[in-house]
């Protein structure tokens, strides 16, 4: 088919065909950037070519074969057209940013204009295409964590086999910008990489890490959509300027293993807990940075105070809670956490250079004392999804055949698999969801038998009988790779059974965030005693601060009185009641969550009796 030349993108000169004539031309694009991105999901949204051709109004784009490219095919009469293209993810979404103004074809002829990644110019038309792969390292040379001439440095991606084949990347001229060149790209290519530093091979090498930025996946990888003209890639090392302010500090970690011993999945006896998180290469080498200890006044709680050097202020510190187990089983042979605020991604805490920085006191996986189901009750769950993105073969590459296929809920919460002594599995069949009446909404009911907890982290899965082969929805290591879900409770450890949760959508999609929940409908703020005597009246300043999503906050009532603890904006409007109620004397704290509000300053204000007390607390997203 005969390619078309645009301005700025590609440029058709105007040759051979009557003024009055029109033509057909096909406009391409492909959206496998944006998808990879999480910007764009082709099961829900839609995408439209914008410009002089039709007004700026909105001419729908298709994707026939599922690849990912989309296309329309218009009669233009010869002339030049601005025009840009658009997408209905995130509430609407132009392209802008990477280039000036609009993209512009002058038409003459019949033919294809494409297709470009969106968000970028430059055709691509699958010829080879040398890359130049670059990643400033001054930041590490900094914090004394590359050496020159000693560390090694790697590029790792989807066209390397990641590890198997690394690139090493050599620094000739000292500037601290190491290079590689790669002559086996594609151009039409989607590349998922990360950079690596290593003291000696890759396998033992420290890989990037919580890397935020335009050119992210929603998987935590770096993502490169490849066209012609490309000839290099150059970024700073986890996307973060040399030129930041860095600092000495401690942060106190801190978790609450009260429903794990509860549950007995945990023996603070012979079993141990890992703290395990970028700072310590993931790693429990150093035990002394890495083996919590349990708290001699508290031994539900373990702690762990982790000392930073020449550390960046402000920068995400990435971790997550191990449970090392004595009695290794078949079971919980995966000790990970999987924080329910998370949707199964890493805890984060931002560095802030104080000697005196605390986490505040999560529970493991997140789930609160108050979600246990006890012995002897019973809570049953319906789960039900729509499997029409599934079934439809422009949207899935394996698609689902109903006449034929099984589908599974697949749990995703090791510690959730033990408390059901279920095999830890991603093809587990411990529930099949049918559909009875053929409506493309299959169901599926999980009863739930106590001692357990109301947190379902999962995703689906399907069975094609006849190739006896899986197909899942994607997961990965970024936020919410699997929904969260909870039964509806009417107060602690009381729950609505049986109770249907709200109808999930099959996607293609890693990040599930758009199908989660934060915290079981019908449950009300949770207030724990703390068993301790008050002389005062006391309101603490809550912990952590700043926080995202969850804080605690600490107060004193010497006399039994009615107590209200409530939240307030900036502006002093009211945005949540805590406690509105006649409380005994004594110790408490209150978990907070602020999933629903915009990060900013916020105020919380504890009155009882005649005492008064507010304070200020930062929310940041």
């Amino acid at each position: 088919m005969k390619k078309l030349l645009t301005i700025g993108s590609v440029l058709l000169l105007l040759i051979g065909t009557s003024a009055f004539a029109q033509v057909d031309v096909t406009f391409k694009v492909d959206m496998n950037v944006e998808m990879g991105k999480g910007n764009f999901d082709a099961t829900t949204d839609a995408v439209a070519i914008r410009g002089a051709m039709n007004d700026w109004g909105e001419t729908a784009m298709e994707d026939g074969d599922g690849d990912g490219v989309y296309e329309v095919t218009l009669s233009l009469a010869p002339d030049s057209y601005d025009y840009k293209f658009y997408h209905s993810g995130g509430g609407g979404t132009w392209e802008e940013g990477y280039f000036d103004g609009n993209r512009n074809v002058v038409v003459a002829d019949a033919g294809t204009v494409g297709p470009f990644f969106f968000n970028k110019l430059g055709e691509y038309t699958g010829v080879g295409t040398t890359i130049e792969f670059q990643v400033d390292m001054q930041l590490p040379i900094k914090q004394g964590n590359v050496i020159p001439g000693v560390t090694n440095v790697y590029v790792a991606g989807n066209f390397t086999d990641w590890g198997d084949n690394a690139i090493a990347l050599t620094d000739d001229d000292g500037d601290s910008v190491y290079t590689a060149t790669i002559e086996t790209i594609t151009s039409g290519e989607v590349l998922y990489y990360k950079f690596v530093r290593s003291a000696s091979d890759v396998g033992s090498g420290t890989w990037e890490e919580g890397l935020e930025g335009d050119d992210v996946a929603n998987n935590g990888n770096r993502i490169f959509g490849v066209v012609d003209s490309d000839t290099e890639v150059r970024r700073f090392w986890e996307n973060t300027d040399p030129n930041v302010e860095l600092g000495d500090g401690n942060i106190l970690f801190s978790v609450d293993l009260t429903v794990m011993e509860e549950l007995g999945i945990y023996d603070p006896v012979v079993d141990s807990l890992e703290l395990r998180g970028s700072f310590n290469g993931w790693s429990t080498s150093n035990p002394d940075i890495s083996r919590m200890n349990q708290d001699f006044l508290d031994p539900n709680l373990w702690q762990l105070n982790i000392p930073f050097v020449n550390t960046e202020i402000g920068a995400n510190q990435f971790y997550k809670y191990f449970v090392n187990k004595a009695d290794e089983d078949d079971i919980w042979v995966d000790g990970y956490e999987r924080p329910l605020s998370q949707g199964g991604g890493n805890r984060d805490v931002l560095f802030a250079g104080s000697p005196t920085q605390e986490t505040g006191n999560y529970f493991y996986d997140d789930v609160h004392p108050d979600w246990v189901i006890p012995a002897g009750t019973t809570v049953e769950i319906t789960f039900s999804v729509d499997m029409g993105p599934a079934i439809d073969p422009n949207v899935t590459a394996v698609p689902f055949n109903p006449a034929e296929d099984e589908l599974y809920w697949i749990n995703e919460q090791p510690a959730f698999t033990r408390v059901m002594n279920w095999a830890d599995t991603d093809t587990m069949k411990v529930l099949q969801l049918t559909d009875p009446d053929a409506d493309g909404i299959y169901t599926g009911t999980l009863t739930v038998v106590g001692p357990s907890f109301n947190a379902f982290e999962y995703r689906y899965a399907f069975k094609d009988m006849s190739e006896n082969s899986w197909t899942s929805e994607p997961s990965g290591f970024g936020d919410f790779a699997y929904r969260v879900r909870f039964a509806e409770m009417t107060g602690a450890r009381a729950f609505v059974s049986p109770y249907s949760a709200p109808t999930d959508t099959w996607t293609n999609q890693e990040n599930k965030s758009d199908q989660s929940e934060d915290k079981p409908a019908g449950w009300t703020t949770s207030v724990r005693d703390l068993d301790e005597l008050a002389k005062n009246f006391e309101l603490s300043q809550n912990y952590p601060n700043p926080f995202n999503p969850s804080t605690t906050i600490k107060f004193k009532v010497p006399v039994t009185d009615i107590v209200t603890l409530k939240i307030y904006n900036i502006l002093g409007q009211q945005v949540a009641t805590l406690i509105n109620k006649e409380m005994n004397a004594g110790s408490y704290e209150v978990k907070f969550n602020a999933s629903e509000l915009a990060s900013g300053i916020y105020m919380y204000s504890l009155e009882a009796g005649s005492f008064r007390a507010t304070k200020k607390m930062m929310l940041l997203k």
